[in-house]
């Protein structure tokens, strides 16, 4: 494990009040090393290997006390919680096929909307759903030769944006 993620481990457990604890540490310590957005069970799974005694329950709790800190960032309303080393100002592209979550630079010039100011904004979140290039070549490959691409057939609406062959505005 990095030196410098234990120091700034220790620093963090300093300024909060907090025990600087094995298990949280090793929570930590994957999450900084780790840019995947993992849930509980991958955290799980992977702190095991240097805390075998951690239960899932004990990764949960660390995880949230974490996030509620702001020290990493909970990604909500997938399929399970996942979990973001990365708290500064970004996006996510949510594959829709494999899951998997990939971190993007906000567009330059994305600013809060002037109506919402006076407000006490604590989130910001842009968050895209898709088909990842993977998924989508994966599928193009198992596509039959004579079937056309959803986007040429005639039962899709014109101009909709189609994956897999469903027209999201119908879902």
């Amino acid at each position: 494990m990095n030196n410098d993620i234990q120091n700034q481990f220790r620093d963090l457990c300093k300024n909060i009040g907090w025990k600087c604890t094995p298990q949280r540490l090793a929570v930590y310590a994957y999450l900084q090393q780790n840019h995947t957005h993992p849930s509980v069970d991958v955290v799980w799974d992977a702190v095991r290997c240097s805390q075998p005694t951690i239960s899932r329950e004990s990764v949960y709790r660390i995880l949230n006390e974490l996030s509620e800190h702001g020290i990493i960032g909970r990604v909500d309303h997938i399929d399970s919680a996942r979990y973001d080393c990365r708290v500064g100002a970004h996006g996510h592209f949510i594959c829709k096929s494999c899951r998997e979550i990939s971190d993007f630079d906000w567009p330059d010039g994305t600013q809060i909307p002037p109506e919402l100011l006076a407000r006490q904004v604590q989130h910001i979140e842009i968050r895209l759903v898709g088909v990842c290039p993977k998924c989508a070549a994966a599928h193009k490959q198992k596509r039959h030769p004579s079937e056309k691409p959803a986007s040429e057939r005639a039962d899709t609406k014109i101009g909709a944006p189609c994956f897999y062959g469903d027209n999201p505005q119908e879902e």
